[in-house]
């Protein structure tokens, strides 16, 4: 095997993981001059690769279940991606997030001989999927880069350095500019409430989450009272649609508004509570100050999956719960998750003067600290980069 080459690999499998990866590249092409970057990212990575071996968007599935019917596809891309590494032999690895497959893909390459330095950028959920992830990880890895300011301590018995980068999210929201007049721009008639629905990004998510979401709206119908669903991309529009029409006497462009990705950050600072779908847009709300009802509808194979084979036993599922230890966002899980629970619960969090409502955004200032951070997530992942390299 030749000596390691100036040159490091990046990995990527989702799109949160494109975009982590191109602030990250963005701050290693002005700290490593001399190196070449190759692997798999997504359109805002590839700008900054020298070379690509698969696309990110190969590599995109969804659930336990998705999973296992993308075996067929995902195997093969996994030789490819190892064996590419093993033989271009690069100074180091930086695999970003996608836990099940890069956990994996380090392993392998140890177990192949490779010798160069292998970096995880963000940590996999070890707290919820499995304490033996922790060794493995301080077995097989130089450097794991955290967002979450409680992981590191999970590590402190083990010698694997883990560096806590500060949330790229609270960063980005910081140097979000907001477009006052976004309603104005998109033909929205000024309501006192506006009640938000965040259904997931995905078809599958969407015609699971929309339904239940859209019901307990309409149980929440008001003459004072608009809904808007947050659109992750417009190829979901039609769904969106067919599934308004299909369960609700709600009415497109009259009580309920389809509003585009660009404007979700406005709708987060403007609407006067939500329902989101368990996930990093809880965050967000949260950052937000938005008190949310959370929401997460497992198929009935995934829950199997999670309660049998991953052992999953959580006192919250949501994020934003998780990292203040207690219940921000309440949470309507599987069995419990109804059109009547749900509307009662947005109910609580939309009444202006509601107990509920305002211990929820109290809590959300309390959680902003714990997300602060003094510098660039992606200029402090460098930072760490550059230095495990040098050792």
């Amino acid at each position: 095997m030749n000596s390691h080459s100036k040159s490091l690999f990046f990995f990527a499998g989702e799109q949160s993981g494109d975009l982590h990866g191109h602030n990250l590249l963005a701050h290693l092409k002005q700290r490593l001059p001399q190196y070449t970057f190759n692997g798999v990212g997504g359109p805002l990575m590839r700008p900054y690769l020298d070379a690509s071996v698969l696309h990110m968007e190969d590599f995109e599935v969804m659930g336990f279940s998705d999973v296992l019917c993308s075996l067929p596809k995902l195997i093969p891309h996994f030789f490819k991606v190892r064996n590419t590494i093993l033989s271009t032999n690069p100074a180091g690895v930086v695999l970003i997030d996608y836990p099940g497959f890069n956990l994996r893909l380090a392993q392998s390459l140890r177990k192949k001989g490779y010798k160069g330095k292998i970096i995880q950028l963000i940590c996999p959920s070890v707290w919820a999927w499995g304490k033996h992830r922790i060794e493995q990880m301080a077995g097989t890895l130089d450097l794991l880069l955290s967002i979450l300011p409680f992981e590191k301590q999970l590590f402190a018995h083990t010698s694997l350095r883990v560096e806590y980068i500060g949330n790229p999210l609270k960063a980005k929201i910081q140097k979000h500019v907001y477009q006052s007049d976004w309603l104005t721009l998109l033909g929205i008639r000024p309501a006192p409430q506006l009640i938000a629905l965040f259904p997931g990004s995905r078809k599958g998510e969407i015609q699971r989450n929309l339904p239940i979401q859209l019901k307990a709206a309409q149980l929440l119908q008001r003459e004072d009272r608009i809904f808007a669903i947050s659109c992750a991309h417009p190829e979901i529009i039609p769904v969106m649609q067919t599934i308004l029409e299909e369960t609700t006497t709600l009415k497109l462009h009259q009580n309920v508004f389809l509003i585009p990705k660009a404007y979700s950050y406005e709708l987060m600072r403007d609407c006067h509570a939500a329902v989101a779908k368990s996930g990093t847009v809880t965050l967000e709300l949260a950052i937000h100050h938005c008190p949310t009802a959370v929401i997460y509808q497992l198929t009935s194979l995934n829950r199997l999956i999670a309660k049998y084979l991953l052992k999953l036993n959580l006192p919250f599922y949501c994020i934003v719960n998780i990292l203040a230890q207690k219940q921000v966002f309440p949470e309507l899980i599987a069995a419990g998750l109804t059109p009547k629970n749900l509307g009662l619960l947005l109910q609580g969090l939309a009444e202006e003067a509601s107990v509920t409502r305002n211990t929820c955004i109290q809590a959300c200032e309390n959680l902003s600290p714990i997300l602060q951070h003094h510098k660039d997530p992606g200029e402090q992942a460098a930072q760490a980069i550059v230095e495990t390299l040098a050792s």
